[in-house]
């Protein structure tokens, strides 16, 4: 690996774009503890108090096919998961890509891509809230400190994350799909409860009964029957 850290960035998922343009090798990492303008899923906002958090994004060079990110991402999110399960016995894979440790959202993850030389460049960006405390009036949002009690080291925490994703990334390579897409399922927030949803600003009871081949949530209805919802389509209220 090759690693850049910077005193403070806007984006580093931003930053290790350009670089990726520039001929970054594969597994080139970025990373600060002062973000102020983190991109989040679908033009989100993350928001980061400096020398609190981790903000780190990783390049890999793939010839995945763009339909593959899918397991990409279910991948990237159970390794994350399953690192920062050292540390809590409740924590989850909110559907698609947020890490939830006893009811709070405690780490995003951003996926962005872009195709050169017949290669994909995929740019994970990770944001990991660590040490903040204050959230204001976001309150499903939480850090490893406030679900924990517990000061974290941010370099600590940034190390075991890459040592998970190079340990773990042997299944993408594989393209054990099948596996990740298990392993993903074991983690899923609230799957297997009922739950409240809504959609099209109408609220409704379901029970989430995992991921379709397609990354889809798959919820159980009133009805007896399991439907697929794309991101977006539905809310899960908790």
């Amino acid at each position: 690996m090759e690693i850049y850290h910077f005193e403070s960035l806007p984006s580093t998922n931003s930053e290790l774009i350009e670089m990726s343009k520039k001929n970054a090798k594969s597994w080139t990492v970025v990373y600060t503890f002062r973000q102020s303008n983190g991109k989040g899923y679908a033009g989100n906002q993350w928001s980061s108090e400096p020398d609190k958090n981790l903000a780190v994004s990783v390049l890999i060079k793939s010839v995945l096919s763009y339909d593959e990110l899918i397991y990409f991402n279910q991948w990237l999110c159970y390794s994350v998961a399953n690192y920062l399960s050292q540390f809590s016995d409740e924590i989850y894979v909110k559907w698609p890509n947020d890490i939830i440790i006893q009811n709070k959202k405690v780490c995003g993850i951003l996926i962005e891509t872009h195709k050169s030389d017949n290669e994909l460049n995929i740019i994970s960006g990770i944001g990991v809230n660590v040490n903040q405390t204050n959230f204001q009036n976001l309150e499903k949002a939480g850090s490893l400190k406030t679900q924990t009690q517990k000061e974290f080291d941010l370099k600590e925490i940034l190390s075991g994350l890459l040592t998970e994703l190079k340990n773990n990334y042997e299944w993408v390579e594989a393209k054990d799909w099948e596996k990740i897409k298990n392993l993903y399922n074991q983690r899923l927030f609230r799957v297997n409860q009922i739950s409240l949803f809504k959609k099209e600003e109408k609220e409704f009871q379901g029970i989430i009964r995992g991921i379709d081949k397609f990354g889809q949530l798959m919820v159980e209805t009133s009805d007896g029957k399991t439907h697929p919802f794309k991101y977006k389509e539905i809310e899960l209220k908790y």
